[in-house]
């Protein structure tokens, strides 16, 4: 994979609704939190954030594969730490509730789940996402759980090598992995 590093100035997105600057998350309490911003210094050492509409279905196997992933670096790198970033971008099914009943099941404290009130298409999930993300790094993947996730160590790697004044952006596609033989199918 090829990593490339890029800096450019953005459009301001549409606002958000209020109830959108809230997450839910599994913490003692069970109340909504204040999300973050994007421009406030790293609390985490990856942000992951997952645009998701009508998912229900296919979310848990990303989310096995996030846990597992998680599990396995930590056991290299005990000091890891994370946070999932479940933006529901307005979903008619149980894509919320089914991130956080996961999240309730298997005890992930790092998953944030955030309903849009409006569907933003998934470029405004994303963009909504990144900008509350608390990562050093930040990367979004989709929900359907078509690719391995434990294939994110390489695009880190490349964003590290290609780091510039704080800046790198390393894109991973499903297409070249046809070209390096490395094709997942589920």
């Amino acid at each position: 994979m090829e990593a490339l590093v890029v800096k450019f100035k953005s459009p301001n997105p549409r606002a958000r609704e209020d109830s959108e600057n809230y997450y839910l998350g599994i913490d003692e309490k069970h109340e909504r939190q204040r999300l973050g911003d994007i421009d406030s210094e790293p609390t985490v050492d990856l942000s992951i954030i997952v645009p998701a509409y009508n998912e229900e279905e296919r979310l848990p196997v990303l989310l096995n594969d996030v846990r597992d992933y998680v599990r396995n670096r930590r056991a290299k790198e005990p000091g890891f730490s994370y946070e999932l970033i479940i933006m529901d971008d307005g979903s008619r099914d149980k894509t919320s509730e089914v991130a956080m009943e996961f999240a309730r099941m298997h005890g992930i404290r790092e998953l944030k789940a955030v309903k849009h009130v409006i569907n933003r298409g998934k470029g405004g999930a994303v963009t909504q996402g990144m900008l509350c993300a608390q990562g050093r790094y930040m990367m979004f993947c989709d929900a359907d759980g078509a690719t391995r996730f434990s294939d994110i160590d390489e695009l880190l790697e490349k964003a590290k090598m290609s780091e510039k004044d704080g800046l790198a952006i390393a894109i991973g596609s499903r297409n070249n992995q046809a070209l390096s033989g490395t094709v997942v199918e589920r």
